[in-house]
């Protein structure tokens, strides 16, 4: 350990524990002496957390690769932005970001909490001294047994402009999910429960925006880069943040509810402990590595499980410690007359939306913890991603259905036949979308009532929106978050309902109609870059009169002198109303039939018998056994039965592999003949499918001509439209939080 740096760890969490005594001392018996002690160690901790996170930064930037961390995750050729994003590449990194962000987070609380801030800050720092313990068991300043020249550098995955800037975003949503659980528990602590609502509501959207603003930036990234076409693949990882988002949504709702009648005083209480727990329980699914078998995204096991384990439970006891015991103090407004619950009112809205992204949280939940909870009775296993799709179509029927009509009432009595004429424009796009959806392919009548409400929440919402900017910018906010919904909605059913994908072999030069596009693979130009080669892979699609050019990628490097790393990165062609997609798959370089060598493109689906020249090919199962190890590999394998000729079938298991440093054998060898290979190019979990690359023996090709091969490019072409109204209805949703933010922050509520 560099014993400055690991010193500036101890000192952190020396004083933060020191700043949480103190105020647990003033939480019973105030005093102004004592409440600058107070501060000043918390100013100590926040100081001395900023100068380590400064030592790890000049670390990366200076290339000292005598420290693990550093070299492990950055090497002397890495851009500067790279460098920066390398120090949250990690779990010790990404750590010691948190801990940074709940500690700048926590200068501004401490001054703003007045007669409430000791009770506030023990809750909030305990937060903040477990999460220094973690810092301390794994220090990012842990030295190598033996100084590294060079570092293995940051995943190729991860270097891209939206990974920079990710994690921080998604840290200060979990930072900031803190402050109103403390401020909730605190006013059970202090028995004061009216007041708590206006001090954590701005916070509580502050958390919705940022965790929110995180997780639609994972879905770019992860549409933009990874070249499977998706944006969110209900991964157990992508998971995790959205529960305490999800639940956070729901507290907001509840929230203003209270403020403005009084009702849900105990749900608020609960939701905002939720919130901040399923944060960790988050953590606690992502850094124990229980997902390793089940999650390309999962961190391993450091050896933080029953710390993390501790944690959780012991913010379990404090919640339901101060619940319990302050259950019965906690007023609850009178009876309010029946017509003001009733299905046209304000009220039932808003409790309609606790209860549905509540239900949603834990519906998710419960599948996102399938490979804990089948661990505790059988074999562990994770469930489908079709067991999201089918338990949140239902809740997003219905929130569309509440959301075309609530945003027009008022608290209280509302007439119905008075709503009428305020629905026509929202009729009018839910009939707009009916059409255009069955124009297209009637997708079920679940997807397509989906279809029709979003349509009628965009519409009616656009129409609020309006009226509300006429009057007041900031009272816009819930109209434009809610347009942004509907909008979401239609973008949802039509990029992954209605997109179309067709694979395709390219030979250079050749043009081929592919799903409406003619499609032309120009040439392949290879360079050096970094620690390997990228293989740019032009091609040019043109479509009434229109000619697009772009360059997909595949880029092979190698580490730690081992087996070559492949990513492939798609060429996205963006328009109004649908994106073109071109991910790479495989390339053949041009060559000569007198190389004696012949290749193949191999596409098999799971289950299924494919004939290749004197071999059957049965793709039995993926294996993901070797998924997750120490060390950050991604490798997931196909177990193959092969049979040559009339001899018995062998079981041979290629890997692909992505990111860490060990890389294990992709490629097999063929039983019958010299020289045959299999190698897996590429994988479709959703489709259940393995691409694999045969290279076959001297003897197969010894009677072709020698003539020229030109060079091959197979690929993946899909449109995926609706792509365009979901980055606008995201980009909607995260505006109206954040003119929600300045709303209840400019009253200072």
């Amino acid at each position: 350990m560099n014993i400055l740096a690991q010193g500036t760890l101890w000192i952190g969490l020396i004083t933060i524990i020191i700043s949480s005594l103190i105020y647990l001392r003033l939480s019973y018996n105030r005093s102004g002496k004592l409440l600058n002690y107070a501060r000043y160690s918390f100013l100590t901790f926040a100081s001395f957390t900023t100068i380590a996170s400064a030592f790890l930064m000049y670390f990366f930037l200076s290339h000292d690769f005598r420290f693990e961390y550093v070299a492990q995750y950055s090497s002397s050729d890495l851009p500067l932005h790279y460098l920066i994003s390398s120090f949250w590449a990690g779990q010790e990194g990404s750590f010691l970001l948190w801990v940074l962000i709940g500690a700048w987070l926590g200068v501004y609380l401490m001054y703003k909490m007045k007669d409430t801030e000791p009770q506030v800050m023990v809750l909030y720092n305990l937060n903040l001294v477990f999460l220094s313990v973690l810092l301390i068991k794994q220090s990012p300043f842990r030295l190598a047994p033996q100084p590294f020249a060079e570092g293995f550098g940051l995943n190729m995955l991860l270097q891209d402009p939206w990974m920079v800037i990710h994690p921080p975003i998604v840290f200060l949503g979990y930072a900031a999910f803190a402050i109103p659980y403390a401020i909730g528990m605190a006013s059970l602590w202090r028995r004061e429960y009216k007041g708590w609502i206006s001090q954590a509501l701005p916070w509580v959207s502050f958390a919705f925006v940022s965790l929110g603003a995180g997780i639609i930036i994972g879905g770019v990234w992860s549409y933009k880069v990874l070249g499977w076409g998706g944006y969110w693949g209900w991964d157990p990882v992508e998971n995790a943040s959205l529960l305490p988002w999800l639940m956070g949504t729901g507290l907001l709702h509840s929230m203003l509810l209270q403020k403005s009648t009084g009702r849900l005083a105990k749900t608020n209480y609960l939701l905002a402990s939720l919130s901040f727990i399923l944060i960790l329980y988050s953590t606690f699914l992502t850094r124990s590595g229980v997902l390793a078998d089940f999650s390309v995204h999962s961190f391993v096991d450091l050896g933080i499980t029953g710390w993390l384990v501790f944690f959780i439970m012991a913010f379990i006891a404090i919640t339901a410690y101060f619940l319990i015991s302050r259950s019965k103090e906690i007023p609850v407004p009178k009876a309010v007359k029946q017509t003001e619950s009733s299905f046209f009112s304000l009220e039932f809205g808003l409790i309609a939306a606790v209860i549905l992204l509540a239900l949603s949280a834990v519906l998710t939940g419960l599948g996102t913890s399938a490979p804990l909870i089948t661990r505790l009775m059988e074999q562990a296993s994770k469930v489908s991603t079709s067991f999201y799709v089918k338990v949140n179509l239902p809740i997003a029927i219905l929130i569309g259905l509440f959301l075309s009509y609530v945003p027009l009432l008022k608290y209280g009595n509302n007439e119905p036949s008075k709503l009428i004429p305020r629905l026509i424009v929202g009729m009018i796009v839910a009939v707009i979308s009916a059409v255009v959806t069955i124009m297209n392919g009637f997708p079920g009548i679940l997807v397509f009532l989906m279809v029709v409400f979003a349509g009628f929440t965009a519409g009616v919402n656009f129409e609020v929106m309006i009226r509300m900017l006429r009057k007041s910018f900031p009272a816009s906010a819930a109209a434009i978050t809610h347009l942004g919904v509907g909008l979401m909605f239609i973008g949802f059913v039509a990029s992954s309902g209605y997109d179309k994908a067709q694979r395709v072999t390219l030979p250079k030069g050749e043009t081929k109609e592919v799903l409406g596009y003619k499609v032309t693979f120009i040439d392949a130009k290879m360079v050096k870059e970094g620690k390997g080669t990228r293989l740019y892979l032009p091609v040019q699609l043109e479509k009434d009169g229109n000619v697009m050019t772009g360059q997909p990628d595949i880029y092979v490097e190698s580490l730690r002198g081992k087996e070559n790393n492949r990513f492939q990165h798609p060429y996205i062609e963006r328009g109004w109303w649908s994106d073109v997609y071109v991910s790479p798959e495989g390339f053949e370089s041009g060559t000569t039939a007198h190389a004696h060598q012949e290749t193949k493109h191999l596409t098999i689906v799971r289950g299924e018998t494919e004939q290749l020249k004197d071999y059957e090919i049965t793709f039995v199962k993926y294996d993901i056994s070797r998924m997750g190890n120490a060390e950050g590999t991604i490798s997931v394998g196909a177990e193959l039965l092969v049979s040559y000729k009339d001899a018995e079938p062998v079981t041979l298991t290629p890997y692909f592999s992505v990111g860490g440093q060990q890389h294990p054998q992709s490629q097999v060898k063929l039983p019958g003949q010299e020289g045959a290979f299999l190698t897996i190019v590429g994988m479709d979990a959703t489709k259940k499918t393995v691409d694999l690359h045969y290279m076959g023996s001297e003897s197969e090709a010894a009677d072709e001509k020698d003539t020229e091969k030109q060079p091959v490019l197979y690929a993946e072409v899909s449109t995926k439209p609706g792509m365009s109204i979901l980055w606008l209805g995201v980009t909607l949703v995260m505006l109206g939080g954040m003119v929600s933010i300045y709303r209840r922050s400019s009253r200072n509520n």
